[in-house]
């Protein structure tokens, strides 16, 4: 599910930036981005992340900024300074160049003025990181639970759509065993008399019985009512559960295209057609949710 949330903190003289974006995707893939220096908490970041968010591409990155960083100390090495100078010196002399040796020539010279750098500790970073961070991950939360109720309500609509096209689809398949049967008894009564050829009685009963019995899809009715149950059920435990549903978008897809290979009534063909667009369609937005 698509999010994005944003949340700074601050501790002593460190301040936190965190960005968190996420896209759909089938399942988890995060993305860290610290800054070299804290390098080492992208495990600890991911694992706060993991707990959030079980499936998207979710990208997290993390700034890390001082208050001081503009204001630490500078140190002169007077003995180097010196050294430039005199050899500065020696070679004007050489040269026989009447320009003196200036403050600003010796101050641009390597090493004699140096800014002091203590190397930061990301242990010691971690509770002003994690703190930022986690206030990211609860709008983040909310902004997904937000998009997922959104979801559901669509998802919920057309599990409803599927139950009626479910009576409907009942309906119209109630009497396709008896005229299957019928359908098969005159062909092969037909066929017979064609060919001159004698009846057995017993014979096409069974497979008079047999033709009946391929026409009936009353457990297929009985399975994907059971599969749209499970869908309901899994809804109200407020757990992730998109995998689990898109599962059952694949059994409801077979026991809709068993449906329409026993099915030899075009109303009831088409009303299969119509059942199996919808869980299409259903089956899209499940790619969305976790």
């Amino acid at each position: 599910m698509t999010a994005f949330a944003h949340a700074e903190a601050a501790l002593e003289n460190k301040t936190v930036s965190v960005e968190i974006r996420s896209v759909n995707h089938k399942n988890l893939e995060l993305s860290v981005r610290l800054p070299r220096s804290h390098a080492a908490l992208e495990d600890s970041v991911k694992a706060a992340v993991k707990d959030a968010a079980g499936r998207g591409k979710v990208d997290v990155s993390i700034d890390v900024s001082s208050a001081d960083g503009l204001a630490r100390p500078f140190s002169a090495d007077a003995a180097l300074a010196r050294s430039y100078f005199e050899a500065a010196s020696l070679v004007r002399e050489a040269l026989g160049i009447d320009e003196p040796v200036s403050l600003s020539q010796i101050l641009r010279a390597d090493g004699v003025i140096t800014r002091s750098f203590a190397a930061p500790d990301p242990e010691a970073d971690w509770p002003v990181v994690e703190s930022a961070l986690l206030e990211a991950l609860q709008t983040f939360r909310a902004m997904r639970e937000s998009e997922g109720l959104a979801l559901w309500a669509d998802v919920s609509a057309r599990l409803s759509m599927l139950l009626a096209q479910l009576v409907s689809i009942e309906t119209l398949a109630k009497d396709q065993p008896v005229q299957n049967k019928e359908r098969f008894l005159l062909r092969m009564t037909a066929l017979l008399t064609d060919s001159g050829l004698p009846a057995d009685s017993d014979r096409l009963a069974q497979e008079a019985a047999f033709w009946a019995d391929k026409g009936d899809i009353t457990e297929e009715i009985v399975r994907a009512r059971s599969h749209i149950a499970q869908f309901m059920a899994l809804a109200e435990k407020g757990e992730p559960c998109g995998r689990t549903m898109n599962f059952l978008c694949q059994e409801l897809l077979r026991e809709f295209t068993t449906m329409g290979s026993k099915s030899h009534l075009a109303p009831l063909s088409h009303a299969v057609v119509d059942a199996k667009s919808e869980v299409e369609k259903i089956r899209e937005q499940i790619q969305n949710i976790e």
